[in-house]
């Protein structure tokens, strides 16, 4: 019988859902073939005691690897920028794709701390700019939803934002140990928050809970095929965007707020930006609201666009007569 998913769960959670639903720990993992797990988990431990400034030097060392000898995603994340800013040369793409491994490797290297340092310790790293907006939307008795972008650090957003009652998703890894290691350092005991496999996601219960004023942390900018998805620009390019964040707001009357996070260089800091709710959103027409999502994200993308997760397969599906741009 085959494993099925379970959410995380902190044990004060928005859904009051109980700790035997919850995705736990167990006794096989302790067989040999997990060891190789748990050596890496170890150093992943060790690493946390490494200064920020030693981690930097070593997230731009594994990014320069990951980006020589991982051709394929090296190409992914040049076609993408290529496809999305047409009018940049090939050097300038170049730069922005170093720039991009560079931060890929550091939020490699970062990652530990979300999973060994508490809640408290993490939040000295975090800070969230516009707060208000989400503080402002709950207290009118709307839920929120987060109409989050992928980069490099965006498991520091959910960090961030911890304060808040939270329901998000997860792709499990195929390794179970490590999906709950990392699953329950999404949970920690502080938080007021359940994380669901994506593949068993519950959007009644979801739009259930968004009626009565909880965050929903969501991303929508991945490719996931044609099925519930229109045509729209992003950037310059057509691309697959999902229209199931219109549909989950008109149905809940919740707010959707654009959301990013990335790694600040000059505060030493991971910030969560939020933008204003969507105005006019959602609307009678699917097509137009993908246009408003696209443009939303676009405007928090280029905050600082060396961090978006440009070696995603964005453009995977392809409107008729486009050929497919990954080899």
């Amino acid at each position: 019988m085959l494993h099925q998913e379970k959410p995380f769960l902190s044990k004060k959670n928005p859904l009051n859902l109980k700790q035997k639903e919850s995705e736990c720990f167990s006794l096989m993992y302790v067989l040999p073939n997990y060891w190789l797990t748990w050596l890496l988990m170890l150093f992943s431990f060790l690493l946390t005691f490494v200064p920020q400034v030693i981690r930097n030097i070593l997230g731009d060392v594994v990014g320069k690897i990951i980006m020589f000898t991982n051709s394929k995603r090296r190409n992914i994340v040049i076609i993408n920028l290529s496809l999305c800013f047409k009018d940049k040369s090939k050097n300038e793409i170049n730069n922005l794709c170093k720039s991009y491994f560079s931060y890929l490797g550091r939020a490699f290297i970062d990652l530990p701390l979300l999973w060994w340092r508490s809640n408290k310790t993490l939040q000295d790293s975090c800070e969230i700019i516009n707060k208000h907006h989400i503080e402002e939307e709950l207290s009118k008795g709307k839920g929120v939803i987060l109409l989050a972008a992928h980069s490099v650090s965006l498991d520091f957003g959910g960090r961030s934002l911890s304060e808040f009652p939270i329901i998000s998703m997860y792709k499990p890894f195929r390794n179970k140990l490590l999906n709950w290691f990392i699953g329950r350092s999404r949970s920690k005991e502080t938080d007021n928050v359940v994380v669901y496999p994506r593949d068993n996601f519950p959007f009644r219960k979801v739009i259930k809970a968004l009626k009565n004023g909880v965050v929903f942390y969501y991303l929508a900018d991945e490719d996931l095929g044609i099925e519930n998805s229109v045509f729209e620009n992003f950037f310059d390019e057509k691309k697959s965007t999902l229209t199931s964040i219109s549909k989950i707001s008109s149905l809940s009357n919740a707010s959707v707020l654009p959301c990013i996070n990335h790694y600040c260089q000059e505060s030493k800091k991971y910030i969560t930006y939020i933008g204003e709710p969507l105005k006019n959103f959602p609307s009678n027409n699917l097509q137009k609201d993908a246009n408003t999502i696209n443009i939303a994200l676009e405007k928090i993308i280029l905050r600082d666009i060396e961090q978006y997760m440009w070696s995603l397969r964005l453009f995977q599906t392809r409107p008729a007569g486009k050929r497919y741009p990954y080899q």
